[in-house]
């Protein structure tokens, strides 16, 4: 009888200290609308971080969503890399709750609308925790604890397959003012051969904006030498499919070098890149290791991490979905990346030959 006793003791205390909030995480549901959409198919919710997270939801943990009629489960996360690609996340900080896709366009695969309603109820509180806590980047933006001007601002010449010395830069923003990277690749960005730049983040009066304190950016803009794509970053998505082929058509009919740059320059940019230097007989290491240094440089991941093993299969994911090849080899790359280029992008051959002579004569 005293052992008994001592059990359900136990039991109690256990479920006073845990239990209570366990349960309570099971039921914990918020209702909310669609407020809005960006650029990247992003849906927008009128509910705030903070009061999302007030009502017992964080990190790694994992919900059930339902928008209208659409259902769901996707941990909850602050990195589209939180997840693989094409997978499901909630995107939250203090001010925003956005339901996303890594990669992916949530609007579109969801059908949903602004106005929507959307019910997020937890599934398992702390249930994707092991993988998150394996993927989460934390970007350092104190340049003193970088090497150089170039890793810190993300620079650099992208020298793959055949494509000519310093003919084609990659880098994170030289005009995004609230980021602390910003005046180093400008600095950079003036310092360099660069006369045309593709800029695949901003639209043409955001980026003139912006330029106005960085007079080599404004400079190239205003002799016609640049443009801007206001591009998000489901590449799978036709919308981006067409301004993908404003860019490289500027690019075919403009001269180099040149400067391609989004934000960070590691998602919209890695991928551009990557298409381009496939086309450009880039081998898969090749251009796995280029995609990777941008993540290197922003978040000090090690080679053979686990972090940097699970992001490194973006290359490979990204020919696999433009082509429909399950699988991507040195020998059938460059023609995949031709066949995008011109049946999903709508390059022409004379298009895509004067791309391949601008980046490798």
């Amino acid at each position: 009888m005293m052992k008994s006793s001592r059990f359900v003791a136990v039991c109690v205390a256990f479920l006073v200290c845990f239990g209570g909030s366990a349960f309570a995480a099971k039921a914990v549901s918020v209702k909310t609308e669609i407020a809005s959409f960006d650029k990247h198919g992003n849906a927008n919710l009128k509910i705030t971080g903070t009061v999302f997270s007030a009502n017992n939801f964080g990190l790694s943990d994992i919900v059930s969503v339902k928008v209208g009629s659409f259902k769901f489960d996707a941990p909850v996360g602050k990195n589209y890399t939180d997840v693989d690609n094409g997978d499901y996340i909630i995107r939250i900080n203090d001010q925003e709750v956005s339901l996303a896709i890594n990669m992916g366009n949530f609007e579109k695969r969801s059908n949903a609308k602004v106005g929507d309603s959307v019910t997020i109820t937890m599934k398992e509180k702390l249930g994707y925790l092991r993988t998150y806590q394996s993927r989460i980047l934390n970007k350092n933006n104190d340049r003193a604890n970088f090497s150089s001007n170039e890793v810190f601002a993300n620079w650099r010449a992208v020298n793959t397959g055949k494509i000519a010395p310093n003919r084609l830069y990659r880098s994170s923003s030289p005009i995004e003012v609230a980021d602390a990277r910003a005046p180093y690749a400008a600095e950079l960005l003036a310092a360099s051969p660069v006369k045309t730049i593709i800029n695949l983040c901003d639209s043409t009066a955001s980026a003139e904006n912006r330029a106005l304190q960085v007079p080599f950016y404004t400079d190239i803009l205003k002799s016609g030498n640049g443009i801007c794509l206001n591009m998000g970053a489901a590449y799978a998505d036709i919308v981006f499919s067409r301004k993908l082929y404003d860019g490289l058509a500027f690019m075919a009919s403009h001269e180099g070098p040149y400067l391609v740059h989004g934000k960070e320059g590691k998602i919209r940019t890695g991928f551009v890149c990557t298409v381009l230097e496939a086309l450009c007989g880039a081998t898969i290491e090749e251009m796995d290791d280029d995609f990777m240094i941008s993540y290197e440089n922003l978040y000090g991941l090690k080679k053979g991490s686990s972090q940097y093993t699970a992001i490194k299969q973006t290359v490979p994911e990204m020919f696999k979905t433009i082509s429909g090849t399950k699988k991507i080899t040195n020998g059938n790359v460059q023609s995949l990346a031709e066949n995008y280029l011109k049946k999903t992008v709508g390059l022409s051959n004379e298009q895509i030959t004067a791309l391949r002579n601008n980046l490798t004569k």
